[in-house]
């Protein structure tokens, strides 16, 4: 993947430790970094008082071309990016939401060849809460038809994202699912990609749990455990094998371990400079949603979190 990298801007510290993480990306990429500010419009009725001074008609406030507050916002998240990556062509824009921020997002990431990979704040708490998930960032994560990074913004003031030198290597995390019919080619791609693009390890995990029907088998068979075990371990090298091939210089460690994949990936994320994580897209009337693994990690993993769109 080497098209555009976008950041969303809002003038929080979390999307401006977003607009340093993006910026670092686009620079890894060779590309240039669009941030892009959502004005949401029409006025949530709760924020009219705030719009006073941009004139009214009739039929409620006026939107303006583009207020004095959000230029000021916009430069000072491209000096932010300026000061990540000196050097680095930017673009900065404003957008107008129709009603919700996450909607106009969405509707440029529909744009052909407009975004390859949105970046978004989350705001952090704490260690133990973890992200709290905005409005705009977890309906994008959820229904983006490319890939979305949330980013809170200790972690790029603490230096856990970043290109690193040849002579570095820093670490990837990458979830796979191999029940069922999952598409692995989508995450996988991006994982190995990115490893090759950081010069970076990538370590690839598949957490399971023993079925309920082998609970009594178990009992009478002790090792029909070790038995399963060892077949979803080859069944994790076959899948990995292409892609290990493809990228021979991208150090591998593929890892089949008994936990809730949720928690598993949790636990491997600190330290990480990324954590990648797939979403199957839902057709409707089911619609767009974040699997429960996604989430997990969303909320507690202590990285940057990417969500890979599949089928």
């Amino acid at each position: 993947m080497t098209g555009n990298v976008a950041v969303g801007a809002n003038g929080s510290p979390e999307s401006l430790a977003a607009v340093r993480w993006a910026a670092r990306e686009a620079a890894l990429r060779a590309v240039a970094l669009r941030i892009i500010h959502v004005q949401e419009w029409p006025v949530p009725p709760e924020r009219l008082e705030h719009v006073a001074a941009w004139g009214s008609t009739r039929e409620g406030p006026v939107p303006p071309e583009r207020s004095r507050q959000y230029e000021e916002l916009l430069q000072r998240a491209a000096g932010v990016a300026e000061q990540a990556e000196p050097g680095l062509a930017i673009v900065a824009e404003e957008l107008v939401g129709e009603g919700l921020a996450h909607r106009a997002l969405l509707a440029e990431l529909e744009t052909p060849g407009s975004v390859d990979l949105l970046v978004l704040g989350s705001q952090g708490l704490d260690s133990f809460t973890g992200f709290l998930v905005g409005t705009t960032s977890l309906p994008v994560a959820a229904a983006s038809e490319r890939p979305v990074v949330l980013v809170r913004s200790r972690e790029t003031d603490s230096g856990a994202q970043g290109g690193h030198t040849a002579a570095e290597t820093g670490r990837l995390v990458l979830g796979i699912d191999l029940r069922g019919d999952e598409d692995h080619e989508a995450v996988l791609g991006f994982g190995f990609a990115e490893a090759a693009r950081r010069n970076s390890r990538l370590q690839i995990l598949h957490a399971w749990t023993l079925p309920a029907m082998y609970a009594y088998a178990e009992t009478a068979d002790p090792g029909i455990g070790e038995e399963l075990a060892d077949q979803i371990s080859r069944t994790l090298s076959r899948t990995v094998e292409p892609w290990q091939k493809r990228f021979p210089d991208v150090p591998v460690q593929a890892k089949a371990v008994v936990g809730a994949p949720g928690a598993e990936l949790v636990y491997a994320s600190p330290g990480a400079d990324l954590l990648v994580v797939g979403r199957r897209k839902r057709p409707l009337p089911v619609g767009p949603r974040l699997g429960h693994v996604a989430h997990a990690v969303i909320h507690h993993a202590k990285c940057p979190v990417v969500v890979i769109p599949h089928t």
